[in-house]
């Protein structure tokens, strides 16, 4: 079977296992590009404030880190870095009293529009909340997934963002875009002050991580030695790639490529051997598109944010390692106080990432209906089950504590607002720092 026969066969076999309903739209797979070189990282005091769990300070200035290999001693301020973003107990969702919820929404048809393309992460859930929606909201509307991508998801949130304001519209937002503008980035058709956030349905919890192609490298130290930079691919600047571009931010030898329209064209990518490595590395990633990775022994993990990569996923992947072997982030690059605050922050964000949102203007009652119904769905069994079966992650997420989380932008330093800004490719004349 052909490279192409083979790749449409996967997003066929996925589109069907996820949903009945038909996915539309969808922009050419563009050619994948690389953005200029991030630049060095000012030296700054610590940030007071820092989200790092009790850092200890650095011993005096420090120039931009260099990368030190996985068994270097490391910075005493690394110390715990590793806990996963906590889950915050949910606000209370007030109730409109007189409102017909099941009038109004009784035989309408309800979109949901996904900034990637089919087989993706943003795309499965989309469509298991597109399946609970139709069960639990009052009317039971008839509910469609249609994927538009194109600049990272943000064609997909601009086409919500103009829509009518009738509850009728919807969208899994990727959180580069609203930390981009809390940064001092201006994007055409989004407002941060007036978005309307409904909740997320995997404020995630488990690991993220950087793992190549194990003809390439087998840990970070062989990455060091190889005298040339690993890639790794993705839409934008943001999202699953953090990680990977906060290394290459302190000076470690990654690169990302840009252009990718989600997860399925990275995995591609990197089955074709085009990339040298991927942040998608966890069985929901690996699972819907090359299993056969696994008999194959194709990756191996070089570096782990988030929380530590479970032993059940290291013998899956068969790498021969424990989980204490795989090191995290900051011991792979070794950064200051500021530019952990940068990081930490952005990780809580994209922990928060799927993010459903409604356009500016869409009355109250509807708002409030939708919350509570989204609320509704990730508690629902039926979706937890569907779910379990993706190998996808269930966990709601608050949307009045990912405004709370975005505001802490506001009170970095420079150095740490700069560093911030580079993770979401904020132009420089746009920031506020």
């Amino acid at each position: 079977m052909s490279w192409a026969s083979r790749t449409i066969a996967l997003l066929v076999l996925g589109i069907a296992v996820l949903a009945g309903l038909t996915a539309c739209g969808g922009d050419p797979e563009p050619t994948p590009t690389s953005p200029p070189a991030a630049p060095a990282q000012p030296t700054a005091t610590p940030v007071p404030d820092a989200p790092a769990p009790d850092p200890a300070p650095d011993s005096g200035p420090a120039a931009t880190p260099t990368p030190v290999p996985a068994g270097a001693t490391a910075a005493p301020a690394t110390a715990a870095p590793t806990a996963a973003p906590q889950r915050p107990t949910p606000t209370p969702i007030p109730v409109v009293e007189g409102f017909d919820a099941e009038g109004y929404f009784s035989g309408k048809t309800i979109k949901i529009i996904v900034g990637f393309s089919p087989g993706g992460g943003y795309d499965a859930y989309s469509r298991l909340v597109a399946k609970a929606v139709e069960r639990l909201m009052p009317g039971n509307p008839n509910v469609i997934v249609s994927n538009l991508p194109g600049g990272g998801a943000l064609r997909a949130l601009q086409e919500t963002m103009r829509s009518r304001p009738d509850g009728l519209t919807t969208h899994p937002m990727a959180n580069r875009h609203p930390a981009a503008e809390a940064a001092g980035a201006d994007l055409d058709d989004f407002d941060l002050n007036t978005v309307i956030m409904l909740g997320t349905p995997n404020f995630i919890q488990t690991h993220a991580a950087l793992c190549v192609r194990r003809e390439v490298a087998e840990n970070w130290d062989d990455v060091l030695a190889l005298g040339r930079p690993i890639t790794f691919g993705t839409s934008a600047l943001g999202g699953n790639a953090i990680g990977g571009q906060f290394a290459e931010a302190l000076g470690a030898p990654v690169r990302v490529v840009l252009g990718y329209e989600g997860t399925a064209d990275v995995q591609a990518a990197i089955d074709r051997n085009e990339l040298d490595a991927t942040d998608r590395c966890d069985t929901f990633f690996i699972d819907p598109f090359f299993p056969e990775w696994y008999e194959q022994q194709k990756l191996m993990p070089l570096f782990y944010w988030r929380t530590p990569i479970s032993q059940s996923f290291l013998d899956q992947m068969n790498t021969g390692l424990r989980s204490e072997d795989v090191p995290h982030l900051f011991d792979a690059v070794n950064p200051n106080d500021e530019q952990k605050a940068a990081f930490l922050l952005a990780q809580n964000l994209e922990s928060m990432t799927r993010m459903f949102v409604l356009a500016p203007g869409t009355p109250d009652e509807i708002v409030q209906t939708w919350r509570r119904v989204f609320r509704d769905v990730t508690e629902d069994a039926g979706f937890q089950a569907d779910a379990a079966a993706l190998s996808r992650e269930v966990n709601y997420g608050d949307p009045t504590i990912l405004k709370a989380d975005i505001e802490k932008a506001k009170d970095f330093s420079t150095g740490a607002c700069q560093l911030f800004a580079d993770l979401y490719g904020v132009p420089q004349e746009s920031r506020n720092c």
